[in-house]
């Protein structure tokens, strides 16, 4: 499923994520007069299955679309959608269209199944509650009776949280990918860019990686019994398989968590014409960025009247983010980059965030980036490590 809808992104046409009043059972073609996409079908969520997806979607195409989240709750209250199936919906965005946060829908379940569960008994025993006699709606009887629609309008789930659920749920990321933030930084950090580049690098050639750690697996040795891991590393583009044997696993084994922003650092092997990575230490990347960014040269279009808001949003940063990460500007003039001299004490903390809303700047034309060397790791075991010493001496 992941290799069919990276697929889809290669060739442009865009995947969705899953929409309540959208979605079939399967993956649906969405077309329109501009392009084309692919919708995420209910059935293909973690949690949902075809059951479910079936019951909703015959709900739907019987009395029309679901206008309100209250609204699909009362229209599923008596039917076989059970709660973990509206949380996996709403975690994986299927109610985004219908105008409240994730986050708000979350907080606000346990209610609304309340709510709807009362309304349904009161249905068959009979009665009406005030609220169905004087036709308000159901979305607004739910916000009167819990008195807390503006406090569940103020919740917004974290970019992070969602591609987290995404991932768990969908297997994989829709509204973005982890490493979004890093876009740029990450040329600068790792030692390759793609699996290809890896057939230019000797055996025990130092690398480092930074992405999303997935797919752990603790295992242990046969001899001794000693914990290893398994573990993958997704980049924007790429996946990497990578070990991280018992030596290694004993001093950093411990950093190594599913979904961690994580930065390697290992080396790569060549072993009968097959290409591994083994990993010796793991950092949080967030944290190790501007320990390796050394400087940054942000090159502006001179003449775009943006110019001095970009050095001015700079100057704002720096002031609340100073740092060790030293910073440069530089202009693009007649396709040639001019250099200005900048004192040494302009110096910022980078992160991912404030590097995205930096990048992202009309008035810029680039970013040159020079981060500090990747450190070699000797690999060798100490009784190597002295035969080469005694070996050197005179």
């Amino acid at each position: 499923l992941s290799h069919l809808l990276a697929e889809c992104i290669a060739m442009n046409v865009p995947v969705l994520s899953p929409d309540i009043n959208q979605s079939g059972i399967n993956f649906t073609p969405v077309h329109n007069d501009q392009d084309s996409s692919i919708r995420f079908g209910m059935a293909a969520i973690k949690g949902v299955g075809e059951g479910a997806a079936g019951v909703i979607i015959d709900e739907r195409e019987a009395n029309e679309n679901y206008e309100s989240f209250t609204d699909f709750i009362v229209r599923q209250a008596d039917k076989a959608v059970n709660r973990r199936v509206i949380e996996a919906l709403i975690k994986t965005g299927a109610f985004d269209s219908l105008g409240q946060d994730r986050a708000a829908l979350l907080d606000s379940l346990d209610s609304e199944l309340a709510e709807a569960e009362s309304k349904r008994r009161d249905r068959e025993a009979g009665q009406a509650s005030l609220f169905d006699m004087m036709d308000t709606g159901n979305n607004g009887a739910s916000q009167m009776l819990n008195g807390k629609a503006s406090h569940k309008d103020k919740l917004e789930m974290l970019i992070t949280e969602k591609l987290r659920y995404e991932k768990e749920l969908l297997g994989f990321y829709i509204s973005g990918h982890p490493m979004d933030a890093f876009t740029g930084l990450d040329t600068a950090i790792d030692t390759f860019s793609n699996k290809e580049d890896l057939n230019h690098f000797d055996d025990r050639a130092t690398y480092r990686l930074g992405g999303i750690i997935g797919n752990l697996q603790i295992k242990y040795t046969r001899k001794d019994n000693r914990q290893m891991a398994v573990f993958t590393l997704a980049t924007v583009g790429n996946t990497y398989e990578i070990i991280m044997f018992p030596e290694s696993f004993e001093k950093s084994g411990s950093r190594l968590e599913e979904g961690k922003l994580a930065l390697i650092h290992g080396q790569i092997n060549r072993r009968n014409g097959e290409v591994g990575l083994t990993a010796h230490e793991v950092f949080d990347l967030e944290q190790s960025i501007p320990r390796i960014i050394k400087t940054i040269n942000f090159i502006l279009y001179p003449h775009r009247k943006n110019a001095a808001h970009f050095i001015e949003t700079l100057r704002q940063t720096i002031d609340n983010e100073y740092g060790t990460t030293g910073v440069r500007i530089s202009f693009l003039i007649d396709n040639q980059i001019a250099e200005t001299e900048t004192a040494r004490s302009l110096t910022i903390t980078i992160t991912g965030e404030n590097y995205k809303t930096l990048r992202r700047h009309p008035a810029l034309a680039g970013v040159r980036i020079e981060s500090i060397p990747v450190q070699t790791i000797d690999s060798r075991r100490p009784w190597e490590r002295e035969k080469k010493k005694s070996l050197a001496s005179p």
